[in-house]
């Protein structure tokens, strides 16, 4: 299988193509979640930062888009990357001048850091410190300090300051910090998704979303994993029935698989929706509708495809209905989506849950990936996540479950720091 990136805008078309990812912003509650992860050590980075904006630009959103920065410095060396969108941020102070105002801040940056790499005692981030200026640092460095791979306006994704023949920074471009590294104070192991929370209600429900990985043809590997999801769905049920139904501008196709499968000595519902899209980030109110009502009452949401660099993922967690007290499990299985997703889904399940729910994962739980991930797997991530579903009589902990998952995509799971189910 290749190793090419794959991006809604530049696409090397193999037939193991890569996925894509991007941050966004929000009140920093997420910072302190629970991680774990089979094929990465999960690290705080802990520094002291600044950066310059604009006088009207939200604090938070000026740091993580300085701190995108930071996933060119770890991928590009192959030290994982870190939980952008989620950065916990504390003594945060604004100073105004003029039209800009320079903010300073501690960040604690959770990092899946791979296994196989010794850890750091500390770790140095060289980041643009003025983010009124991206696109003049951007123009000056690429080529010298990495070169884009998806256009001038993302060269973050490929930033990579360290020294070397063509790689010399001006020291007043730039804000360096030096990262304490050590270990998570959240990390985890062997926490269980919540089986009896997925099958309180003597059902399963699953809304399956596969994206378009080159052009809209049947053999896109979009479609080709969609069908592989399905056809592996429909194996694992009692009396199973497959509907195509009608599709529509923005869900290009859409099928439902419905069966029985026996959980817990009785037989119970199983009810699947398969939908191929072609970019989230630009679907129309067609698609609104449809997943709306799937959403309301899902149990397991599991988006398989090109992250976009975020645009993909984080449209995503704004669509959909959000029950109070549902528990979901969230698949985000696109290009680093582990460092683009933003806490838009937490935010939005503590105002559902009000203060029952002080961080936003008392009833979600998100698996998604560090590095990127290869088109080939689209189904079997998924497949891997819904046999553990209806396997439930014999349960397996995330960490059985990402045993199944292929190692390079190095998946971590969040916000399993309050799951109650045990064995």
């Amino acid at each position: 299988m290749g190793r090419r990136s794959v991006l809604p805008s530049l696409l090397f078309v193999t037939a193991a193509s890569l996925f894509a990812c991007s941050a966004g912003s929000s009140e920093p509650t997420a910072g302190e979640d629970a991680i774990t992860s089979n094929d990465a050590k999960i690290l705080d980075f802990t520094f002291e930062g600044e950066v310059v904006a604009r006088r009207t630009v939200d604090a938070r959103k000026a740091v993580v888009a300085q701190l995108m920065y930071a996933q060119g410095i770890l991928t590009t060396a192959r030290n994982g990357n870190g939980h952008v969108g989620n950065v916990k941020l504390t003594d945060v102070t604004e100073t105004e001048n003029g039209a800009t105002k320079r903010i300073r801040y501690r960040a604690s940056l959770p990092v899946a850091w791979p296994k196989a790499v010794p850890v750091p005692a500390s770790y140095e981030l060289t980041l643009p410190l003025d983010s009124t200026a991206f696109d003049a640092f951007n123009a000056k460095y690429d080529k010298h300090c990495g070169a884009k791979a998806y256009g001038l306006e993302t060269f973050w994704h490929d930033w990579n300051p360290k020294p070397s023949r063509t790689c010399t920074i001006d020291e007043a471009d730039v804000r360096r910090s030096v990262a304490s590294v050590a270990p998570h104070v959240q990390e985890t192991t062997n926490k269980y998704p919540e089986y009896d929370e997925i099958w309180k209600d003597d059902r399963l429900d699953v809304v399956a979303i596969f994206g378009i990985i080159t052009s809209n043809v049947s053999y896109d590997l979009g479609y080709n994993q969609a069908r592989k999801f399905t056809e592996n769905s429909t194996s694992k049920l009692t009396g199973p029935s497959v509907t195509d139904n009608a599709p529509s501008p923005s869900v290009l196709k859409d099928t439902t698989v419905t069966g029985k499968v026996m959980i817990g000595g009785r037989e119970r519902d199983v009810k699947v929706d398969v939908l191929v899209v072609n970019e989230l980030e630009h679907v129309g109110s067609d698609f609104d509708r449809r997943y709306d009502a799937l959403t309301e009452k899902a149990d397991m949401i599991l988006y398989n495809g090109h992250a976009g660099l975020g645009k993909n993922i984080n449209a995503l967690a704004r669509k959909g209905k959000v029950t109070a007290g549902k528990y979901q499990l969230v698949l985000l299985n696109g290009c680093q989506s582990f460092a683009y997703i933003d806490t838009t889904m937490t935010d939005r399940r503590r105002e559902a849950n009000g203060p029952a729910d002080p961080l936003g994962t008392k009833f979600l739980d998100v698996m998604g990936n560090a590095l990127p991930g290869y088109a080939s797997n689209l189904a079997s991530m998924s497949n891997t996540l819904y046999d553990a579903a209806i396997g439930a009589d014999a349960p397996k902990n995330f960490n059985e479950v990402m045993r199944s998952m292929p190692p390079d995509h190095i998946v971590a799971v969040f916000g399993e720091e309050d799951n109650a189910f045990e064995r």
